[in-house]
């Protein structure tokens, strides 16, 4: 009685730890829902995402009015991520480069009726669509281009219209700090052009500070999405910084490069001593000393021939050198 007793606990004991075990076993394999939910809340985000870069695209092929892509973006892009932020302000750009040539075209047609030319000569400066009186066409048709990202331009007189970067400066906080960059040089120009007329129209200095600008986004973006731009621009500015001497630099006398331009150069290598552009405009002062600050030959016919030799060499080779510093 003793023995089956004892047998009848030992089976009970080896049912219990049999239960326990497959308890354990169990609660192991039990997975957490979240865990299964999270790559498919991922999925579907990164799809909606790629919905409205599509929608974008389309949307933009079709449209008639560049504030209908203005109002999409600032109802969509809050809802992207950096990396399709820059995409779509890349289509933005995409689209402005297929309208706008088109919009000038049609802008100078309608410039040249003497009614709409003289309406447009009531803007003023600096330019307000709003000084426009009598006639409520013309004026909404320029306030709707304003609101599609553009600005309005006036260069010798001639009425344009170009991207406003300045207002695109909203989209800062939802692109990446690449294409953040890239704004923030563009909107340089819309603020005022560096070059009018024939001549620089901003101060040296001031050019000086775009070109650095310029550097910086090549430097810290050198595989940036907007790299090759941004080295043409780079390569715009410097070219006029260097050897555009047409009417405030050079000594009709002498023929030499200003005292005042010199010291600009001199300047600017002082207090940016680790820039790629100092290495530039160094070589290039070595070669203004090499010929005492004489720029140019004297001419024959007229009182300024064309550069001394060495000169006109390194403008020559002016972009193969700044190649060799940004393009790896």
């Amino acid at each position: 009685m003793l023995k089956l007793k004892s047998v009848q606990l030992l089976l009970l004991l080896v049912t219990a730890l049999m239960a326990s075990g497959c308890g354990n076993q169990k609660e192991v394999t039990v997975q957490n829902p979240a865990n299964q939910k999270e790559p498919q809340e991922n999925t579907a985000q990164q799809d909606n995402q790629e919905d409205t870069l599509e929608q974008f695209k389309l949307l933009a092929s079709q449209v008639k009015e560049p504030g209908e892509v203005i109002a999409f973006l600032d109802a969509n892009m809050p809802k992207v991520n950096s990396e399709q932020g820059d995409q779509l302000f890349m289509e933005l750009e995409k689209f402005y480069d297929r309208y706008v040539p088109s919009l000038n075209d049609n802008f100078l047609t309608m410039l040249s009726k003497p009614e709409t030319a003289q309406k447009m000569n009531e803007i003023g400066y600096p330019m307000d669509i709003n000084n426009i009186k009598g006639d409520d066409t013309l004026k909404q048709w320029l306030l709707d281009q304003q609101k599609g990202g553009l600005a309005l331009g006036n260069t010798e007189g001639q009425f344009y219209w170009k991207v406003d970067y300045k207002t695109l400066h909203k989209y800062d906080k939802y692109v990446s700090n690449d294409i953040k960059s890239y704004i923030a040089l563009k909107a340089l120009e819309t603020e005022k052009n560096y070059f009018e007329d024939g001549t620089i129209a901003i101060t040296r200095e001031e050019l000086g500070d775009r070109i650095l600008k310029a550097e910086y986004y090549l430097t810290e973006h050198p595989d940036g999405l907007r790299a090759k731009e941004v080295l043409q621009i780079y390569k715009q500015y410097l070219n006029t910084y260097l050897t555009d001497y047409r009417y405030d630099a050079i000594d009709d006398k002498t023929l030499k490069l200003l005292p005042t331009v010199k010291k600009s150069y001199q300047s600017f290598m002082s207090e940016h001593p680790d820039s790629k552009t100092t290495i530039l405009v160094k070589k290039y002062l070595e070669v203004i000393d090499k010929n005492k600050d004489v720029i140019y030959q004297k001419g024959t016919d007229s009182i300024m021939g064309p550069p001394k030799e060495d000169i006109q060499s390194f403008w020559d080779s002016l972009e193969m050198k700044v190649d060799s510093l940004f393009v790896s």
